[in-house]
């Protein structure tokens, strides 16, 4: 019985990359995946429409080729109605800026992503459920790969409104441009009943090691382990920060003293002012956070 299929492309992802990555495969999509169908996403929001329509079909695997944000919006949309069942075996075919989750497995380029797919190689991953607010109000939402909170969600926006157009290069500038304003905040972590307080700092919560691409933020983080990996930079100064990031890429940056580590299933962000969001490369909201993991909630094509 052949598999119903599913593939939402983002023609925009990657300034274009995204339109000519499937205008390379398309040939050999169709013809190794028989009754394929394929929707665009023409507009940021519309593959989060794509993905509640997809739910209501019932496809056996929802593809996606794009950037990180593509999958984002998919599964939101898939979980717009509560767990879709059946719940769809997911792929993903790398065609954005940074393209992180995928990295966790030695997956980076479109080729090996297709290799992967049409082979039916499966692997189990956890999926994040967590709230935020927006417009002063709740919104419950889910992540594949990583959290900002704070300063890295600043830099996002930063790189989005100015730099995108350099890839990687441009992250690594709005860090140092953004750095010159500093923090000024104080933020309450809970992470399974522990209470951590931190003053004029920044955290990243993530399910897998990567995001911008190479940088790997959370070096310990395992995509099915069941437990989110909370990276805290504890009020390091701006000469501080500049060390801590240039180990980023390495992982190194956790041996520094101002950068701390926890693991945890659960765990709640609280901030004094509320402090800007980004999950998977898309700008969100703001705090307060709340967030549980739900363990092998996925089975993914990589």
């Amino acid at each position: 019985m052949t598999t119903k299929t599913l593939l939402i492309v983002n023609p925009a992802a990657g300034h274009g990359l995204g339109r000519k990555t499937f205008a390379r495969l398309e040939s050999r999509l169709r013809a190794e995946i028989p009754g394929l169908e394929v929707r665009f996403s023409e507009h940021p929001g519309h593959s989060v429409d794509l993905g509640r329509e997809a739910a209501k079909a019932a496809y056996g695997r929802i593809l996606c080729l794009g950037g990180d944000g593509t999958p984002y919006e998919v599964i939101n949309g898939l979980y717009a109605a509560g767990r879709p069942s059946p719940l769809p075996v997911l792929g993903q075919i790398p065609a954005g800026t940074g393209n992180s989750f995928l990295r966790d497995f030695g997956v980076t380029t479109p080729e090996q992503a297709l290799e992967a797919i049409l082979a039916g190689r499966r692997r189990k991953a956890d999926l994040v459920e967590f709230s935020y607010h927006r417009d002063g109000r709740p919104v419950r939402a889910y992540s594949l790969n990583i959290i900002g909170v704070g300063l890295i969600a600043d830099i996002l926006q930063l790189t989005n409104e100015r730099l995108k157009f350099m890839g990687t290069a441009g992250y690594s500038l709005a860090v140092l441009v953004r750095l010159v304003r500093g923090m000024s905040n104080r933020i309450t972590v809970e992470a399974d009943g522990r209470r951590i307080e931190l003053v004029d700092s920044a955290l990243v919560l993530s399910n897998s090691k990567y995001t911008g691409g190479k940088m790997m933020i959370a070096p310990k983080a395992d995509t099915a382990d069941g437990r989110a990996d909370a990276v805290l930079f504890d009020r390091p100064t701006r000469r501080q920060t500049v060390g801590i990031f240039a180990g980023v890429f390495s992982g190194k940056h956790l041996a520094h003293p101002r950068v701390g580590h926890v693991q945890a299933a659960a765990i709640s962000v609280d901030s004094d002012p509320p402090l800007r969001l980004m999950a998977d490369g898309e700008l969100i909201g703001f705090t307060p956070l709340r967030l549980r993991v739900l363990p092998a909630e996925l089975d993914i094509l990589v």
